[in-house]
């Protein structure tokens, strides 16, 4: 707390009332302006008896009382201890109104907060500055980007989607009254308390985004709140520090301050807080903060604006009242510029003490502190809460970050990430490009691991990726390690954490990271920048080419902004700022995202390959009507797109036989080991469950007096291959034994485990292990063997996608580079090319496949980005077939061919 030695106004300190009467209003003055507003600011409900009721039941402490908001912390607090007890004293003695909740966590909050309202002899309004959702103050609720990110999406219907759930979550946990929106116009690059806080500069986005955010959160019944108000956007100093002064006369707050909260008050904000700003050329006064003006709060807010909801104070604990007023005539100041609730005064006991002491010496009225109790009790009667102040603990885990919420916040986030610039196109970055890359976090204070989600999210999408950070302390060792980074690396990615802290300011980059940055481009290697947090920060930085701007540093925005690096979204946020000498307010380069999964050709390029492949579709309908096969469907897919696709013939040799469609399902026979077996040993390996050198009776210990004792995983895998057909090694079959391996070592059977890791997750629904039995495609069975899966050519064209791109698959990495190299080698259960073979003509060196005995074949081919997938149900097997396989894969190499070079030309 403040010294109260300060001289104010030329009053003696020893002298309360001096000090009063100095800056209070007259009181016949002061009863009739506030007589008049609150008796309009609220509409009454019929059955008011409660409010009526209780308030005749209170004292005049207990009535100032009711104004007051004290802190408390949503961490774990031991009830014998000096903090709680503190609470507990201003609840049970003071009878407090109130309680605004800081950092903690969700059962924490909710257990407490219910504690505290059985304590309390009214209902406790409970407050919270959740300003991008709970998660400002609240861990592991959904996570939400600040304000100015959601100005960079351009969509008020995602602010008014934060608004809403921000709203049921606070409600969950117990809070009815969240401080939020900020609707600060940010026009001042240098702000160091508003900055990313605000939707952005242009009053109109603000007033727009924030009115949207108001709606959506009233709708699930909570209270809102515009604040700072008049303003306090432009500004260069953190009220938390010291007073700030807006130099704006009253024309230019009409024009720009004002109108996002002309908005709020017609959207139905329910409460206004004040702003610890000078606005000497309104106020006339050079060194009263708004918060203790009446010609603000009263004249401007209430009179002008014609505001009739709560007013309440910034906390009154920051610097920028407490280096001017001790608490008490804080207090009283507050009350008699206008101010209904007085959040966090440093002493909540002399605050009610002085304001009590003021009703006394007929200072302030006691009808004017009626009418603020009446209205706060009404907001708890408008709460429900004189009927229920708690919350049920069961419920919050049904309501608090559903997978809805989570994925509605990242599609939100995914929007913000804003390019101001790409000079040399380095986005966005290929994933399956073989660029060396270093991504190095810079933050200017000493944690230390800054950016950690965000480089966990970049090592999954660039498994080779270089991840260092720096913070505000660097050793020599440190930066000879980032320096051999550097030099080992094709692509910088740098990234700037520049969050926002109250009572600290925005940070900028500090001395040691200017060195840093001076060998980042005198590397003269590609460089994209990444400023997470303050946009400002390209100022300092004024050379980088590439340079991308997220607006927050939280979970979400680290998780979009290595989405976006590496393709798997668009960039298309716009500036809701303007950076002075780089970019105005509208600007954002938009940048598609890259595709990873399988595209249809355009018309005019279907037409190419149509002709291309002319030849190669005549061979198939010859050797279907020759009676080799019955029907088959062929599909081909190039550098990421479906270039072939041919269904023909019927699904069995019989005359009632179905056609052939693009939806028939084909039992895969041998290539079931493959797609499905192989896979399956896979992802367990992928997933750390199966290391596929371990021996056999490693996972099946019942085997060791066995022909299995000697064998690996890695042998039942290669029995799969076309050499042996997969026959057994031992007495027991081998793909029943990986199956038994893979679910002893998973804990599912192989086909729940592959639905749920694999099949599911790309798309491919038409892959069974027992197809329906009226399956609408049809299905082409072979009757001489027992069936084990069953696809189309166009799940499998997925498949084959995906190991095309080396394990990943619409950005969703389902293999590792070493995974898939250990299964797809020369020791693997895939097939090599054959030099004296078809394959050869085809594909190169790098390619794997399998060619069934039944005449389907699925090849994949990495380095030329070429799959082609063909699959048939003939019932004979032997050297027909496998002239039919010849044959057409001679037949699709020529067509291939002569395809590039139709591209080429």
């Amino acid at each position: 707390m403040t010294s109260v030695n300060f001289r104010i106004s030329g009053s003696h300190p020893s002298t309360p009332v001096h000090r009063y009467k100095n800056c209070g209003l007259r009181k016949s003055l002061v009863a009739a302006i506030f007589i008049f507003y609150f008796a309009t600011a609220f509409t009454h409900y019929p059955d008011n008896t409660w409010v009526d009721k209780t308030l005749k039941t209170l004292s005049l402490r207990e009535k100032i009382a009711q104004l007051v908001q004290i802190r408390v912390s949503g961490k774990f607090i031991n009830r014998q201890s000096p903090d709680f007890e503190e609470t507990r004293t201003q609840i049970r003695q003071n009878h407090v109104g109130g309680v605004i909740l800081f950092a903690g966590n969700i059962y924490e909050s909710a257990v407490l907060l219910n504690e505290l309202q059985t304590v309390s002899k009214l209902p406790l309004l409970v407050s919270s500055d959740f300003e991008r959702g709970a998660s400002f103050r609240i861990a592991d609720t959904t996570s939400f980007p600040y304000a100015m990110a959601i100005g960079a999406t351009g969509n008020d219907q995602y602010a008014y989607q934060q608004g809403y759930i921000t709203g049921q979550e606070a409600r969950a946990l117990g809070v009815h009254w969240i401080y939020a929106p900020v609707m600060d116009v940010n026009n001042n690059p240098d702000n160091p308390v508003i900055n990313i806080r605000s939707f952005g500069e242009d009053p109109k986005l603000v007033a727009r985004m924030g009115s949207a955010f108001i709606r959506g959160a009233k709708k699930a019944g909570v209270l809102t709140t515009a604040k700072h108000f008049p303003g306090h956007g432009d500004t260069t100093t953190d009220s938390h520090i010291r007073l700030p002064v807006v130099d704006s006369n009253m024309d230019r707050l009409r024009a720009i301050e004002l109108e996002p909260f002309r908005s709020a008050i017609e959207a139905g904000v329910d409460s206004i807080m004040t702003a610890h700003v000078a606005v000497p050329e309104v106020t006339r006064e050079p060194k009263i903060p708004a918060t203790l003006s009446s010609k603000i709060l009263t004249d401007l807010l209430r009179n002008t604006l014609k505001f009739r909801g709560l007013v309440v104070t910034d906390a009154l604990e920051m610097a920028g009242i407490t280096n001017h007023y001790w608490c008490g005539i804080a207090a009283v100041r507050a009350i008699q510029a206008g101010a209904d609730v007085l959040l966090l005064p440093p002493n909540a006991t002399v605050a009610i003490n002085e304001v009590e002491r003021a009703v006394q010496q007929r200072l302030i009225s006691e009808a004017r502190i009626e009418l603020s109790a009446r209205k706060i009790l009404e907001v708890k009667y408008r709460m429900g809460l004189w009927q229920n102040r708690h919350v049920p603990i069961s419920r919050i885990g049904k309501v608090v970050a559903s997978p809805d919420n989570i994925r509605l916040a990242q599609e939100i986030t995914d929007h913000s990430i804003t390019a101001v610039k790409d000079k040399q196109q380095l986005l966005p970055v290929n994933p399956l490009s073989n660029t060396r890359i270093f991504s190095l976090v810079l933050t200017s204070d000493y944690e230390s691991s800054p950016g950690a989600i965000f480089q966990a999210d970049m090592r999954k999408r660039f498994p080779s990726i270089v991840t260092r950070w720096a913070n505000a302390r660097v050793s020599k060792d440190q930066l000879a390690s980032i320096e051999r980074a550097i030099k080992q690396s094709d692509l910088i990615v740098c990234s700037t954490w520049a969050p926002l802290t109250t009572g600290r300011g925005a940070e900028s980059i500090p001395k040691i990271h200017r060195t840093i940055y001076s060998k980042l481009s005198g590397s003269h290697k590609p460089l994209i920048w990444v400023a997470f947090g303050n946009p400002y920060i390209l100022r300092e930085i004024p050379k980088t080419g590439t340079y991308i701007c997220t607006f927050s540093d939280s979970d979400v925005s680290q998780i979009a902004t290595a989405k976006a690096l590496s393709g798997a979204i668009n960039i298309s946020g716009k500036m809701p700022v303007s950076i002075p000498g780089f970019s105005k307010v509208g600007d954002g380069l938009f940048i598609p995202r890259i595709e990873m999964g399988l595209k249809t050709a355009s018309a005019e390029a279907a037409k190419v390959s149509q002709n291309a492949f002319k030849d190669t579709g005549q061979l198939l309908a010859s050797i279907v009507n020759s009676g080799v096969i019955p029907g088959a469907e062929l599909l081909i897919g190039s550098e990421g797109t479906i270039v072939f696709e041919l269904n023909i013939g019927k699904n069995g040799y019989s005359t009632d036989s179905t056609k052939v469609t693009s939806n028939t399902v084909y039992d895969l026979e041998s290539l079931s080991r493959l797609v499905g077996d192989s896979s399956a040993a896979m992802l367990a390996t992928e997933a750390r469950c199966l290391i596929s050198e371990d021996p056999i009776t490693t996972y099946l210990p019942e085997l060791h007096d066995t022909d299995y004792a000697n064998y690996s995983v890695q042998d039942l895998l290669k029995s799969f291959s076309n050499e042996d057909g997969g026959k057994s090694i031992g007495i027991y079959n081998n793909a029943t034994l990986l199956e038994k391996v893979v679910s002893r070592t998973t804990g599912d059977s192989i086909e729940l485990y592959l639905s749920k890791q694999l099949f599911k997750p790309m798309g491919m629904n038409n892959t069974f292990f027992n197809p329906p039995e009226n399956f609408s495609g049809g299905i082409a069975q072979k009757t001489s063997s027992k069936p084990l899966l069953y696809s189309n050519a166009q799940d499998l064209a997925a498949f084959a996608q995906m190991l095309v791109n080396r394990g990943v698959y619409q950005h969703h990495r389902y293999f590792g580079y070493r995974t898939l190299r250990k299964y797809t080698d020369s020791q693997s259960p895939w097939s090599k090319i054959s030099k004296s073979g078809w394959t050869d003509k085809l594909f190169s060196s790098s390619a794997f496949g399998h060619n069934s005995p039944g005449g389907s074949f699925l090849w994949i081919d990495p380095a030329k980005q070429l799959f082609v997938v063909f699959l048939t149900n003939a019932r004979q097997e032997g050297k027909r077939v496998e002239e039919v396989q010849r044959e057409i894969g001679e037949s699709i190499a020529s067509a291939i061919k002569d395809l590039r070079s139709s591209k080429a030309q």
